[in-house]
């Protein structure tokens, strides 16, 4: 069992799988870094108060073994919401309390429920069968051994996948997620200070994500 937040009906948040799912539009998420996935638990776990800049620090990044700047702490925050704004939430449910710190409004409802873990799946590309007539003809023995070899092959094939993807995540957990447009996800230095540049790269970048994954 997963213990999945359901932030005013319409959307859903899975701390530990670090994403944002919409209720309202079948088939969109969002992943969050790890660092803004901390920080939007922090708040939800501590709802309608307020949580001291130093103790986002100490929770989300020093308990984790991670240096924070202010900075990074904004840019995370900054993140949250425009995920909520995203995702038809109010952002200005997201509150900064100068030289105090952040609360998450009492306004937004909020239920906790305990749901099934999603199944993991991977989807892999079927190999060439060849015409019935043809694998007729073959000896059952050679049939056999075709049909081991592409078991062999698709088991290769998912293991590599999951290889490839698990150390894309790894990689993607040191940046913070800047934009989601075409479903092309575009990360950034937490330490950088400027994302113009960046941004209008991505506003720039033609290719969708969603066709070429």
């Amino acid at each position: 069992m997963t213990q999945v937040y359901l932030l005013n009906g319409t959307v859903a948040f899975w701390p530990q799988k670090h994403k944002l799912v919409s209720l309202a539009e079948e088939g969109k998420t969002l992943a969050l870094s790890n660092p803004a996935s901390r920080c939007l638990d922090l708040l939800i776990r501590h709802h309608g108060e307020v949580i001291l800049r130093d103790t986002f620090f100490q929770q989300v990044w020093i308990n984790n073994g991670a240096q924070v700047t202010n900075n990074t702490f904004y840019q995370n925050i900054s993140l949250l919401r425009r995920a909520f704004k995203e995702f038809g939430l109010n952002e200005e449910w997201i509150v900064t309390v100068p030289k105090v710190g952040i609360k998450l409004e009492a306004q937004l409802p909020i239920d906790i429920r305990d749901v099934e873990d999603e199944p993991v799946s991977a989807v892999v590309e079927p190999a060439q069968v060849p015409p019935v007539a043809a694998a007729m003809n073959k000896p059952p023995g050679i049939w056999r051994k075709a049909a081991a070899a592409l078991v062999a092959l698709s088991v290769c094939a998912a293991a590599g996948f999951f290889t490839w993807h698990s150390d894309i995540d790894n990689r993607l957990q040191h940046f913070v997620l800047l934009e989601n447009l075409n479903g092309c996800q575009f990360f950034v230095n937490p330490d950088a200070v400027d994302f113009k540049k960046h941004q209008d790269f991505a506003q720039r970048f033609t290719e969708d994500c969603r066709t070429r994954p």
